[in-house]
This record gives C-alpha cells, structure tokens and sequence, in this order.
C-alpha cells in the first residue's frame, strides 16, 4: 500500500470510528457508483447509448450537466481551430 493510501485509510478509520472491513466495503461500493457514473457518461456522449438510456441510469440533471459540459468542450475546440 502507498504512504498516501495508508495515511488516507488511517485518517478514515480514525475520523469514522468504523471497521477496516466495513470502510473497505464503504470505499468499494462508492468507487463502483463513481465507475458506474463515468461509463454510463462515456457510454451516452460516444453515442452507444442515446438520451433516454442515460436519463434513466443517471437521471436528467447529470445528462443536463453532461450535456452542458460537452458544449463547453466543442466550442473550445472550435475557438481553438480558428487560431490556424
């Protein structure tokens, strides 16, 4: 395990007050919504699932959020494409 990993799960046990076992379990099931979320992102914007798919997974604010970021990005690249 890495120095920072270990003062991080010493910090947690310490400032929770819970099990190793019953943080650990903690950890893996938010770190599984945290990957769930990311895919089911990737999914929608790369077009393998459409809005509706993703609204019911995520719900309608996060594809909002996702869509409003999306945008952000596509006129970066357009500004950025005209400096040449």
């Amino acid at each position: 395990m890495s120095t920072q990993l270990e003062k991080e799960l010493e910090f947690l046990l310490r400032e929770t007050g819970k099990e190793p076992s019953s943080l650990l379990a903690e950890a893996v099931q938010e770190g599984i919504h945290l990957l769930y979320k990311k895919h089911v992102g990737e999914a929608y914007i790369l077009e393998k699932i459409d809005r509706k798919e993703a609204i019911r997974l995520l719900g309608a604010s996060a594809i909002d959020e996702l869509d409003e970021a999306w945008k952000a990005v596509e006129s970066d690249i357009r500004w950025g494409l005209q400096g040449e």
